[in-house]
């Protein structure tokens, strides 16, 4: 009998001896792995690539044409690829707007029956050739840089700042 309590004493012993180590390894390892997540190095952000919009035998018309870009963004640590809208303007040399309203950011709608883009957030209105017309939009639809290359027109998507 004496001999099973000293087992047992021996065992709750050791218990207790390597309960408070395996305390503080936890937290250590907690705050190691916060100070890794905060002190690793940040992905650059992504170089202003030239994204294909389409060839130039698609863009013809006087209206603009919707158009989709995949572009890749960087936020902190993470970076995603994101499919954004563009609008492109074949009556202006091949222009190409950016979507965002100037005002509070929501994406415009081509309206082709009225002949003009419309926020459909707090209703302000642009031209067919992004200029404003009215609501509270400070100013017209953004223009992002465009090139054409090898029969592809392409653009550097940006999101603006100023929104």
């Amino acid at each position: 009998m004496n001999t099973d309590s000293n087992v047992t004493d021996r065992s709750r012993r050791s218990f207790l001896q390597l309960l408070p180590l395996g305390v503080f390894a936890g937290v250590f390892a907690s705050i190691g792995g916060a100070a890794f997540r905060f002190l690793r190095p940040r992905l650059a952000a992504p170089s202003d690539q030239w994204l294909d919009v389409a060839t130039l035998a698609e863009l013809t018309g006087p209206q603009p044409i919707a158009k989709k870009v995949l572009a890749e963004h960087v936020s902190g640590w993470a970076r995603t690829r994101e499919e954004h809208n563009v609008f492109v303007l074949p009556a202006k040399n091949n222009q190409v707007l950016s979507p965002i309203c100037p005002h509070e950011g929501c994406e415009v709608a081509w309206e082709q029956a009225r002949n003009r883009f419309a926020c459909p957030c707090h209703e302000s209105y642009f031209t067919a050739d992004g200029t404003r017309l009215s609501g509270p939009a400070p100013r017209g639809l953004d223009a992002l840089p465009a090139r054409v290359q090898d029969g592809k027109l392409q653009v550097q998507y940006r999101v603006s700042d100023n929104v």
